[in-house]
């Protein structure tokens, strides 16, 4: 045996090999069949910023908002509207995948799409039916589903109502979502997300928790950003344990291993990361002061 031989990596069997997409990415349709805008839905392309000035490239303000829903027309600067219009031509995209060979694909329910304000109380039929029709499209292909909950699409109203995930009640309003979802696609998808990189509330607050920072003036930005991340991984770790009573047979996880390793010291990275979306509710002394800013 040679060299190169012994360093080739040893995949596991069951290895699943696929690619990766969120919704807000691909869909399009963003105000078709009773879908509500989301966060994603009002944010423009900045030709004017340079890449590299990430934050003035993600900052948002009400003006921007309500110029965003005054836009009508189909082409503009909101590319997330448009995507690669999945919600129309996914079997094409499907067909591309199996011939790819991929063996799984990560997609994300669109929050909005289900639940076009977040306090719906009953979700919107032709929203449910599209996700159901993805999977078994995706089952047909022999491509596992890995779903995502909370992939930067959650309901625009809720950054009005609630001044996004800085308020509690989100979780609550989570939780019906994540309900719906576990009920409803329990026995077509085996394997979820609970939240997309939620460490990215410190670049991007308003695409990751829906915090404006005209709604926080005279607050401390961070502070806030602390509070919606607690709030977040609560719910995450709700929504696992309320999975794992539903869909028994469920994997799960909580996307990003990076969680908080760019704020917390080192000592406390891995309790934060690991408690919440484990299931308990409750956090460990060491990440207490750090992330709950308001009591757990």
């Amino acid at each position: 045996m040679n060299v190169l031989d012994e360093l080739q990596p040893v995949f596991p069997d069951g290895f699943l090999w696929g690619g990766a997409l969120a919704a807000n990415q691909c869909e399009g349709a963003w105000n078709e069949d009773g879908k509500g805008p989301s966060v994603a839905d009002v944010t423009r392309h900045k030709p004017d910023i340079d890449p590299r000035d990430y934050r003035a490239g993600h900052a948002i303000t009400l003006a921007d908002i309500e110029t965003a829903l005054k836009w009508t027309e189909s082409k503009g600067p909101y590319a997330k509207r448009r995507g690669n219009d999945f919600y129309h031509r996914y079997r094409e995209d499907l067909d591309l995948m199996a011939e790819m060979g991929f063996k799984t694909l990560r997609v994300s329910i669109q929050w909005s799409r289900l639940f076009p304000t977040g306090e719906e109380v009953e979700p919107n039929v032709a929203g449910v039916r599209f996700y159901h029709e993805l999977f078994r499209a995706m089952r047909e292909r022999n491509i596992q589903p890995l779903v995502t909950l909370h992939h930067y699409e959650q309901p625009l109203a809720t950054v009005f109502n609630h001044r996004g995930w800085y308020d509690r009640t989100m979780v609550d309003l989570f939780m019906r979502f994540a309900e719906v979802c576990f009920r409803e696609y329990g026995d077509e998808v085996k394997l979820w997300l609970t939240f997309n990189e939620v460490d990215s509330i410190f670049r991007h607050p308003f695409t990751t928790a829906g915090l404006m920072a005209e709604q926080f003036e005279g607050m401390n930005m961070e502070e806030v950003c602390y509070q919606a991340l607690h709030h977040q991984l609560l719910a995450s770790a709700r929504a696992t344990r309320l999975l794992h009573e539903l869909v028994p047979d469920a994997g799960w996880d909580a996307c990003s291993p990076s969680c908080c390793t760019t704020r917390l010291p080192p000592t406390r990275r891995t309790s934060c990361w690991r408690s919440a979306p484990t299931g308990t509710t409750r956090w460990p002394r060491t990440s207490t002061c750090a992330v709950s800013i308001r009591g757990g």
